[in-house]
């Protein structure tokens, strides 16, 4: 019997949830720090899964978060100098997609796929959500720079260049949001979650 592709997608997000338990595990039986940052991951992974978000949102949410996690966490970051560009231009767009659909939830929002809106609305709240995203992101590695006294590589030129890459990341996810939106089923007066586009 087939496995429907949203059933594989599903597995595939609650498999990283999974992974992301096991990684508190290590770090707590190592010694090694991140622990507070894994919990505190886990949990917002939780959140798509609770407000039963589309599963190709709900993956991709739990794929990047993650692996922008697990590159603080194991400073994957030293690995290469376009590393930490990737992972800042990846991350905010998939947050920010998140984070309008469930705004559009709440209400707070309008649906990517109310057809009363224009065409480059969508791309321009994901690239606003997104900027807002990759702001917060440097004051974090601020605070925990100055305050925290962690041991985090940042400065000028590489602030300016994460937050170019986050807009520039969110931008990119705004127009796939906005191209998914357009190819969803239309829905029903009141419904405010896109559907996923018929095969």
């Amino acid at each position: 019997m087939a496995i429907a592709p949203s059933a594989v997608l599903r597995l595939t997000a609650d498999a990283i949830r999974v992974l992301v338990l096991g990684s508190i595990a290590y770090v707590l039986f190592t010694g090694h720090d991140g622990a507070v940052i894994l919990v505190l991951l886990f949990l917002a992974l939780l959140v798509p899964r609770l407000a039963r978000l589309p599963v190709l949102v709900d993956l991709l949410l739990c794929a990047t978060l993650t692996w922008a996690a697990w590159s603080s966490v194991f400073h994957w970051y030293r690995v290469t100098d376009w590393y930490d560009t990737a992972v800042h231009s990846v991350t905010p767009g998939a947050v920010a997609a998140t984070l309008q659909l469930l705004l559009a939830r709440w209400r707070l929002l309008p649906s990517p796929s109310d057809r009363g809106l224009r065409r480059a609305s969508v791309p321009l709240i994901t690239t606003a959500l997104g900027a807002t995203v990759a702001c917060l992101w440097e004051l974090y590695e601020w605070l925990a720079t100055d305050v925290l006294e962690a041991e985090v590589l940042v400065g000028y030129e590489d602030t300016v260049a994460d937050m170019a890459a986050g807009v520039a990341g969110s931008l990119v996810a705004g127009l796939a949001l906005a191209l998914w939106a357009s190819r969803a089923t239309p829905e029903p007066q009141g419904d405010d979650e896109p559907r996923q586009p018929s095969s």
